[in-house]
């Protein structure tokens, strides 16, 4: 741990590393390795955020005015008979709500604002504080493009109401006035482009006391004002040339939008990464990159390009293509500062400000879920000057983890012509990423790529699992061979739709390119059986489709950060990539997405606000506590666990408010399971008991002992609560696989009843065919609890099946990725999700038998104990822990078995070998320590190197 003294912004740093052997003698140093560190403080930046006058205008907000004679009162009253026109939200059908980002009330035209900061009260609201509120129905705020939005009700199936909805605003005395100004949501339209959710039939009602009213206006068939502003022909681009009349020593681009960025020096990309900058709380925190272009740069003319895209910043309304949600923290904006430092020591700084020239580019649409639309032909730009735009409320920070990066090309496996003029590509596995196209043909011509993961019958592009419609466009320019891919959004998908191109696709028309956050390969597993390894491939592929700038649910209908994975998966994603840095920033977002009364919501950042079970779970919120202590588990990070413990202790405590006699009964269930029975109560409780079970140890790591000592009897009275309630005979809530499996892996089941317990839900398993009934809360415990009781045969036996449900279904099925539902591939889900992927920590730390003691930090102790089940006759992981390489791999022929283990330096382990039913002893190298057989294992411990155990039966 570095304790010297503080480092400067932009300071580079060098380090070195070497090591001791048992004996005490050191190895030479290693090659020095340097780190540079960036803009510290806001004072470091001297660049001004810059945007594109045509983007950066603000049309006026327009209401509806609604007149009648004047009066003199205190309280105005809305009261809404007939709701406006509908919207899709996360319903499976049209919602209409009361919707209003303003309410002014004047007398005279141009009279003052009477209501002004005025306390408003309403008959119901659904509140999200910051952002849907009565208060912020008076606050000054004119539109709903930003938070805080107004007011919003609840939700109605329906646009007449059986009872009105009113909203009342007290005036703070009585005040003459005659007319009340109603300013619409502006965020969002209706499928045809209308303005949503604006009161049709209504009176304005008045009084002096507040209890006797009396009607001012009524109101019948309201015309909603025309939405706010419709999108630029174009997205911006922005120029700035300079020249170099001397050497340069290094040149560093200090660089961020509100929106996505794609940046070039002098024609050339500035860096690998792409859709920067990465998701963030746009409002308090926005990340900056830092760029190395010493090498771009030259003496004599140069240019700094940038293109803009909305990104999730900005997501506007796009009637007639998909969007999961609409929302925005404002229109794309750059800010940019290029620093160089010159041989003779002087240095000279490039930063955005009016000087810088703006056009608007060839990207004519984008939008992060419905598409781009590219048009080639727009070379000639009329460059105006740059505006200075008021700068975001959020602070700039350093990115802290690896970016997206393409990481994989995909070649076409299979292209076909269902229907006349229309092409379909198959790139062969499901991914996330860019389609390439490579095309030539006369100006003009438009192709239309339509991305999806499923066939329809007539062999066309299939949206129904993705998100419909979504579809890419690109208009060629007519010069020679034309290669294109967006750069603002992306998708995900297997197949490809071509339509209008000027001739016959070949294999090289549409290439893939994977995209994915650039965390290194950190494991690997293979075994001498091919549906588990198929298995294996597909859970992979769902993560490194949904590992971005945070862990999504899919990459394409949703693209948020569902929380649950997160801690659920953590094995499938720490063991197969280094996510040290990535998880950092996780968790940063989880802090920042936390409520001032400590809720958690389910996804982060939080850009859409769900309600219910879809904002507030305790098995998606938990993961504030957990993911740090997996962290601490995994790399021994104790310094996430002391700057997010006081997010911790809030969130349990949270929890605690809302339990009753210790116990919670709320939230989504076992979500995705085949067997609904088990209760909503026996998985939110168990949350619960992790978090302050978790918390609990994490208290006492970093030296709160009396908050360890709170925490763990909190744990336990939860565990006897739950006992108390949940508790049949051998069995725990419904008898379900799930309750089973909670109960036990909570640890609280009495010892006199576990055998009991085990053995139902061994019994279960095996009554269902070897099939398992659970959704995603409960199928990790399934594993845990099997395997630390010695039942692998088990989940070999569910592992292996190819009926539904099951992992192999999905194989036999044709999955390239892992899916949304056990029966994916057949259902009509998702086609890429890896909530389902807790077995692949059972085939590294279970089959192949790497794993860490319970009591280990960072895997400074290994625990390799593979197991040898049924027909798998080979398997082996590796995996770059903290201390290095780590790798067991065991190889079964006939009643022979041989284990071979790399401990990495400074590392101890326990090696439990299988003796098969037999009792010799195994071969072992020396120094190999013989601690004896302990249920069916020969136990060795072990230090760093290579080791060999061999044995026969």
């Amino acid at each position: 741990m570095y304790a010297g003294r503080a480092l400067k912004s932009r300071q580079r740093a060098s380090w070195q590393v070497r090591v001791w052997d048992g004996q005490g003698r050191a190895s030479a140093w290693s090659e020095p390795s340097h780190f540079e560190m960036g803009l510290l403080a806001p004072a470091d930046w001297t660049a001004a955020w810059i945007g594109n006058p045509v983007w950066s205008a603000d049309p006026a907000p327009a209401p509806a005015t609604v007149a009648f004679a004047a009066r003199t009162a205190r309280y105005v009253r809305l009261n809404v008979t007939r709701l406006g026109l509908p919207i899709k939200e996360g319903w499976p059908y049209k919602v209409s709500r009361l919707q209003l980002a303003e309410i002014q009330v004047q007398d005279g035209a141009s009279g003052p604002n009477l209501a002004a900061r005025a306390p408003v009260t309403a008959s119901e609201s659904y509140t999200v504080g910051g952002q849907w509120e009565p208060k912020a129905v008076t606050d000054g705020n004119l539109t709903s493009d930003a938070a805080p939005f107004g007011y919003t009700s609840l939700e109605r199936k329906v646009q007449d109401l059986a009872a009105p909805i009113w909203v009342q605003i007290d005036l703070g005395r009585e005040q003459r006035f005659d007319r009340i100004l109603l300013y619409p949501r502006t965020d969002e339209t209706t499928d045809d482009g209308r303005t949503p959710n604006f009161p049709e039939d209504f009176t304005v009602q008045t009084s002096g006391d507040g209890t006797a009213f009396d009607t001012a206006a009524t109101v019948r068939g309201q015309e909603a004002p025309p939405p706010l502003r419709r999108q630029p022909e174009a997205l911006p681009v922005f120029r700035r040339e300079f020249t170099i009349g001397r050497r340069i020593r290094t040149a560093r681009l200090y660089a961020t939008a509100l929106g996505v960025l794609d940046v070039t020096v002098n024609g050339r990309p500035v860096s690998d990464a792409v859709l920067e900058p990465p998701y963030s709380k746009y409002k308090e925190r926005i990340v900056y990159s830092t760029y190395d272009v010493t090498r771009l740069l030259h003496r004599g003319g140069n240019t700094v390009e940038v293109e803009l895209g909305t990104g999730m910043a900005h997501v506007p309304p796009t009637p007639g293509r998909y969007e999961k949600l609409t929302r925005s923290d404002g229109k794309p904006a750059f800010i940019g500062q290029l620093e160089i430092t010159y041989t003779d020591g002087s240095r000279e700084v490039v930063a955005s400000d009016a000087s810088w020239r703006t056009a608007l580019g060839a990207t004519t649409f984008t939008n992060w879920y419905g598409g781009e639309d590219h048009d080639a032909r727009r070379t000639r730009r009329d460059w105006t000057a740059a505006v200075r735009v008021a700068a975001p409320t959020a602070r700039l920070a350093a990115r802290m983890a690896p970016p997206v990066v393409p990481v994989e090309t995909l070649r076409a496996k299979k292209i076909t012509s269902p229907k006349a003029g229309v092409h379909v590509v198959d790139l062969g596995v499901n991914f996330a990423g860019w389609p390439l196209l490579s095309v030539s043909g006369p100006a003009g011509t438009k192709v239309t790529m339509r991305p999806g993961e499923l066939l329809n019958a007539d062999g066309t592009v299939s949206q129904h699992t993705t998100g419909s419609p979504i579809w890419d466009t690109y208009t060629l320019s007519g010069d020679g061979t034309e290669t294109w891919h967006p750069r603002f959004c992306y998708h995900g998908f297997r197949y490809l739709q071509l339509e209008g191109l000027p001739g016959e696709p070949d294999d090289g028309t549409v290439t893939g390119i994977v995209l994915r956050a650039g965390n290194a390969r950190a494991g690997s597993f293979t075994s001498s059986h091919g549906l588990l390894n198929d298995i294996h491939k597909i859970i992979d592929r769902a993560v490194q489709s949904n590992m971005y700038s945070v862990l999504t649910d899919c990459p394409h209908r949703e693209k948020l950060g569902w929380l649950e994975q997160a801690n659920l998966v953590f094995p499938a994603v720490a063991r197969n990539y280094d996510v040290t840095a990535y998880y950092g920033e996780l968790v940063r977002d989880i802090a920042e997405a936390q409520t001032e009364d400590g809720l958690v919501p389910d996804i982060a950042p939080e850009f859409t606000v769900f309600s219910g079970g879809f904002r507030d779970d305790p098995n998606w919120g938990n993961v504030i506590v957990f993911a740090p202590w997996q962290m601490y588990r995994a790399y021994g990070d104790e310094a996430t666990l002391r700057a997010y413990y006081p997010n911790m202790v809030r969130y349990v405590d949270y929890l605690s408010a809302k339990a009753k006699g210790h116990l919670l009964d709320y939230g989504l269930g076992d979500w995705i399971t085949f067997d609904d029975s088990t209760p909503k109560g026996v998985t939110a409780t168990f949350g619960y008991h992790r978090a302050v079970t978790a918390l609990a140890r994490i208290a006492e790591v970093v030296g709160k002992d009396a908050d360890a000592a709170r925490y763990g009897a909190l744990a336990g009275e939860i565990g006897s609560a739950f006992n108390a309630k949940y508790a049949t005979g051998d069995t725990y809530g419904s008898g379900s696989q799930a309750c089973d499996a909670l109960a036990l892996d909570m640890g609280v089941v009495p010892a006199d009843r576990r055998e009991a317990v085990l053995a139902h839900l061994v019994k279960s398993i095996e009554a269902k065919g070897y099939h398992l009934t659970v959704g995603e809360i409960a199928l990790p415990s399934v594993f845990h609890v099997l395997s630390a009781a010695g039942r692998d045969d088990v989940i070999h036996a569910v592992a292996t099946q190819t009926g539904n449900p099951s992992y192999g279904y999905q194989v036999v099925h044709g999955a390239t990725s892992l899916t949304e539902n056990w029966d994916g591939p057949t259902s009509g889900n998702s086609q890429n999700h890896f909530m389902l992927g807790a077995i692949d920590e059972w085939f590294h730390a279970g089959l192949a038998g790497l794993g860490q003691a319970d009591d280990s930090i960072g895997y400074a102790t290994l625990l390799v104990r593979p197991a040898v089940v049924g027909d798998v006759t080979y398997a082996a992981a590796t995996y770059e822990t903290p201390r290095g390489r780590a790798a067991s791999s065991w190889r079964r022929a006939g009643k022979r078995l041989r284990l071979d283990v790399t401990v990495p330096p400074g590392t101890r382990a326990r090696v439990e070998y299988p003796l098969l039913g037999g009792s010799a002893r195994p071969k072992a190298p020396e120094g190999a320590g013989w601690i004896g057989v302990q249920n069916g294992r020969a136990v060795f411990e072990v230090g760093s190197g290579d080791w060999t155990f061999q044995g026969v039966a």
